[in-house]
Protein backbone atom coordinates (compact mmCIF):
# COMPACT_ATOMS: atom_id res chain seq x y z
CA UNK A 1 0.00 0.00 0.00
CA UNK A 2 1.42 3.38 -1.03
CA UNK A 3 1.79 6.06 1.63
CA UNK A 4 1.83 9.84 1.51
CA UNK A 5 3.85 11.65 4.16
CA UNK A 6 3.59 15.32 5.03
CA UNK A 7 6.32 16.75 7.23
CA UNK A 8 6.16 20.37 8.44
CA UNK A 9 8.75 22.36 10.36
CA UNK A 10 8.97 25.99 11.45
CA UNK A 11 12.46 27.47 11.58
CA UNK A 12 13.75 29.48 14.50
CA UNK A 13 14.02 33.19 13.70
CA UNK A 14 17.14 33.76 11.64
CA UNK A 15 17.54 30.04 10.86
CA UNK A 16 15.16 29.86 7.88
CA UNK A 17 17.89 29.47 5.27
CA UNK A 18 19.74 26.93 7.43
CA UNK A 19 16.63 24.75 7.74
CA UNK A 20 15.95 25.04 4.02
CA UNK A 21 19.56 24.04 3.24
CA UNK A 22 19.39 21.03 5.59
CA UNK A 23 16.17 19.86 3.92
CA UNK A 24 17.56 20.48 0.43
CA UNK A 25 20.65 18.44 1.32
CA UNK A 26 18.40 15.42 1.97
CA UNK A 27 16.64 15.52 -1.40
CA UNK A 28 19.18 13.87 -3.72
CA UNK A 29 19.84 10.91 -1.43
CA UNK A 30 16.14 10.41 -0.85
CA UNK A 31 15.36 10.54 -4.57
CA UNK A 32 17.81 7.64 -5.05
CA UNK A 33 15.97 5.44 -2.53
CA UNK A 34 14.18 2.57 -4.26
CA UNK A 35 10.80 3.12 -2.60
CA UNK A 36 10.66 6.90 -3.10
CA UNK A 37 7.98 7.98 -5.56
CA UNK A 38 8.03 11.69 -4.67
CA UNK A 39 9.95 13.87 -2.24
CA UNK A 40 9.21 17.55 -2.79
CA UNK A 41 10.25 20.46 -0.60
CA UNK A 42 7.88 23.44 -0.20
CA UNK A 43 8.06 26.84 1.53
CA UNK A 44 4.91 28.57 2.77
CA UNK A 45 3.85 31.46 0.54
CA UNK A 46 2.75 33.35 3.67
CA UNK A 47 5.50 32.46 6.15
CA UNK A 48 9.05 31.84 4.86
CA UNK A 49 9.99 30.15 8.13
CA UNK A 50 7.47 27.33 7.52
CA UNK A 51 8.71 24.47 5.33
CA UNK A 52 6.92 21.32 4.25
CA UNK A 53 8.06 18.12 2.58
CA UNK A 54 5.52 16.17 0.55
CA UNK A 55 6.52 12.53 0.17
CA UNK A 56 5.12 9.44 -1.58
CA UNK A 57 6.42 5.96 -0.76
CA UNK A 58 5.72 2.60 -2.36
CA UNK A 59 5.07 1.00 1.04
CA UNK A 60 5.36 1.33 4.81
CA UNK A 61 8.54 -0.74 4.59
CA UNK A 62 10.05 1.75 2.12
CA UNK A 63 9.17 4.62 4.46
CA UNK A 64 10.63 2.78 7.46
CA UNK A 65 13.87 2.16 5.53
CA UNK A 66 13.97 5.85 4.59
CA UNK A 67 13.62 6.95 8.20
CA UNK A 68 16.69 4.94 9.27
CA UNK A 69 18.82 5.81 6.21
CA UNK A 70 22.11 7.62 6.83
CA UNK A 71 20.81 10.53 4.76
CA UNK A 72 17.79 11.14 6.98
CA UNK A 73 19.58 10.33 10.22
CA UNK A 74 22.02 13.14 9.35
CA UNK A 75 19.07 15.47 8.75
CA UNK A 76 17.51 14.46 12.09
CA UNK A 77 20.76 15.46 13.85
CA UNK A 78 20.65 18.98 12.35
CA UNK A 79 16.94 19.76 12.69
CA UNK A 80 16.58 20.26 16.48
CA UNK A 81 18.92 23.28 16.44
CA UNK A 82 17.01 24.85 13.54
CA UNK A 83 13.34 24.55 14.51
CA UNK A 84 11.03 26.13 17.09
CA UNK A 85 9.31 22.82 17.90
CA UNK A 86 9.66 19.22 16.79
CA UNK A 87 8.54 18.78 13.17
CA UNK A 88 5.05 17.46 12.54
CA UNK A 89 5.25 14.25 10.50
CA UNK A 90 2.14 12.35 9.45
CA UNK A 91 1.70 9.37 7.13
CA UNK A 92 -1.50 8.81 5.18
CA UNK A 93 -2.95 5.96 3.14
CA UNK A 94 -3.86 6.97 -0.38
CA UNK A 95 -7.60 7.05 -1.16
CA UNK A 96 -7.74 7.64 -4.93
CA UNK A 97 -10.91 9.32 -6.15
CA UNK A 98 -12.21 9.96 -9.62
CA UNK A 99 -11.10 8.49 -12.91
CA UNK A 100 -8.45 11.02 -13.87
CA UNK A 101 -4.97 11.72 -12.58
CA UNK A 102 -6.47 14.73 -10.75
CA UNK A 103 -7.68 12.26 -8.12
CA UNK A 104 -4.14 11.00 -7.49
CA UNK A 105 -0.87 12.55 -6.43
Amino acid sequence: MELTVIARAKAKPGREKDLERALRDAVDGTHREEGCLKYVLHRSADDPSLLMVFERWTSKQALDEHLVSANIQELFKKVPDLVLAPPEIAAFEVLPEGKSEKGRI
